[in-house]
């Protein structure tokens, strides 16, 4: 057997790599299906961008010809870009508001049990 991954990343998504990772920590141990299933119920930001990214490593290894039972072979969660921009305050101050992005990338293999 070939030793196939269907990789599917994506960019700049809104909101912080650290908040996101509270999710993936969540759904990493499952199978890709089951992580569907509970990212579907989760109220967090990013579980629909999860959601997508997931189904979209699951056509990709539909594409390549996997078998179906899937595991996860990895699932990265990077900082974007930081856009920045100022708010002026009282007295001459002035507030620097950061708002953050992030990058993720989800590989999938085939489950092999022997």
């Amino acid at each position: 057997m070939d030793n196939k991954i269907a990789i599917a990343k994506i960019k700049n998504i809104k909101g912080s790599a650290r908040k996101t990772r509270i999710v993936i920590n969540a759904i990493k141990k499952m199978t890709p299906l089951d992580a569907i299933e509970h990212l579907s119920f989760m109220n967090y930001r990013n579980s629909p961008v999860l959601l997508k990214i997931i189904k979209t490593a699951i056509n990709n290894a539909n594409v390549l010809k996997m078998e179906a039972p899937y595991v996860f072979e990895e699932i990265k969660v990077d900082e974007g870009m930081t856009r920045q921009g100022i708010r002026f305050k009282s007295k001459g101050m002035v507030e620097i508001r950061r708002k953050r992005y992030c990058n993720i990338t989800v590989k999938i293999k085939e489950d092999i049990k022997e």
